[in-house]
């Protein structure tokens, strides 16, 4: 089947439910993203509306509902088509807290933090690779650094300005002026453009990949015990990790560590696949310091029953367009098993002209169309591979087709 089938063909029931509804457990990691999971699911209820448009179906949410330790959000999403049933158990792993207290955290301490990522990433040659392997990422990665030193220049420049006056209080004027417009300008139009956000993202994932987030190792370890627990339960026709931006990394981490903790979880007849998109997989892959985070990936790769499937596309500067994570992260290839499967997609194709017209010029809102409704029928939609009835492998004939597994859409 070519994407233009894809895109055109009518959703139906696979033969291997037998006539009974599908059952679908999505477990759903974000990106570096403060949204509290009521406004996540808020915004889910008014995206299941473009693709109960778009595909007509009925779509129908229960309201979510958190763990007891507020680290997992749940609602079941009930998809009825022509002929179709499909239950979606979606669960959102949310670490929406922990972006929160480093937005907290005083400026005097983010400078020297974003500094010294900076330092790490150009000594390590990392920036560099970026260049190679997707130049728009690698202006991306460097653009908040760009914007700050600019700021800099500009509170600079202030100083200088009082230091000319002619008065005894001007050379301790300058420096608090100096201060004053950085901070200033860091609000606004600082805020505007996300400066603040991305150095804070960019000295997470920089932490982390150093062990120093135990925080966040500790939410890890908490959503590989939430996939142990969801792989256990009987009735299962999928098992499907989604990341998205830098929750590509977790989703893959999550699932190597569920493995350490239930080895048995991928021998069950369970399809299992992690899904990336908007992927910053290699923002860390192509550091030298990454090899852990290889080391776990290597470890998936050898495993049979699990599939890792990467959208990527040109129009989002968030991810690597037309690249092998694998290959770049030099893992040992298997001879015999695609890993991942990279699939090019048109954001174009998934909005109707008018909707792709209002978001084309906004760098986030296109990052995120990749987990939004569609306005349009496109082979890749995010609540069809959510809620549709055909698991991920049979959507896209990876078991089927072994020498097309590579979709590409120019």
């Amino acid at each position: 089947m070519t994407t233009g089938d894809l895109a055109n063909a009518p959703l139906r029931e696979p033969s291997t439910t037998a006539g009974r509804p599908v059952r679908r457990c999505v477990l759903y990691l974000g990106g570096y993203d403060p949204v509290a999971p009521e406004k996540f699911f808020a915004r889910q209820a008014r995206e299941l509306g473009h693709f109960r448009t778009t595909w007509d179906v009925e779509a129908t949410p229960t309201p979510a509902r958190p763990s007891p330790d507020g680290h997992v959000w749940r609602t079941e999403i009930e998809t009825r088509g022509d002929g179709w049933t499909v239950e979606t158990d979606f669960r959102l792993l949310a670490w929406d807290d922990l972006v929160k207290g480093d937005f907290a955290r005083p400026i005097w301490q983010r400078i020297p933090l974003s500094l010294g990522l900076l330092a790490d990433f150009l000594v390590s040659g990392t920036i560099f690779r970026y260049f190679l392997a997707a130049w728009r990422f690698g202006l991306y990665f460097v653009a908040p650094f760009f914007f700050s030193l600019l700021f800099v220049i500009a509170a600079g420049m202030a100083a200088a300005l009082v230091l000319r006056i002619d008065h005894p209080l001007a050379p301790w004027l300058a420096p608090i002026v100096g201060v004053l417009v950085y901070v200033g300008l860091m609000r606004w139009p600082g805020n505007r453009w996300f400066v603040s956000h991305l150095l804070d993202a960019r000295v997470f994932m920089g932490e982390y990949m150093r062990g120093g987030r135990p925080d966040m190792e500790a939410r890890v370890d908490r959503f590989a015990r939430e996939i142990v627990t969801v792989a256990a339960e009987p009735g299962l026709d999928e098992l499907l990790i989604i990341g998205h931006s830098q929750g590509s990394v977790f989703a893959l981490e999550a699932l190597e560590r569920a493995l350490s903790l239930d080895p048995e979880i991928t021998r069950r007849d369970l399809p299992i696949s992690v899904m990336t998109v908007g992927s910053c997989v290699l923002q860390l892959g192509l550091h030298p310091a990454a090899k852990q985070l290889r080391a776990r990936v290597q470890r998936l790769q050898a495993e049979d029953g699990v599939d890792w499937l990467e959208f990527q596309t040109l129009t989002d500067v968030v991810n690597f367009y037309r690249t092998d994570p694998a290959r770049l992260m030099r893992l040992e290839p298997s001879p015999d098993r695609v890993f991942p499967h990279v699939l090019n997609v048109r954001i174009r194709e998934m909005l109707q002209p008018t909707d792709y017209s209002r978001i084309r010029n906004s760098l986030f809102r296109v990052h995120y169309q990749f987990v939004m409704g569609n306005t349009r029928r496109y082979f890749y939609d995010f609540f069809q591979i959510c809620c549709g009835p055909m698991v991920l492998r049979e959507r896209f004939s990876l078991a089927e087709k072994p020498a097309a597994r590579n979709h590409t859409e120019a």
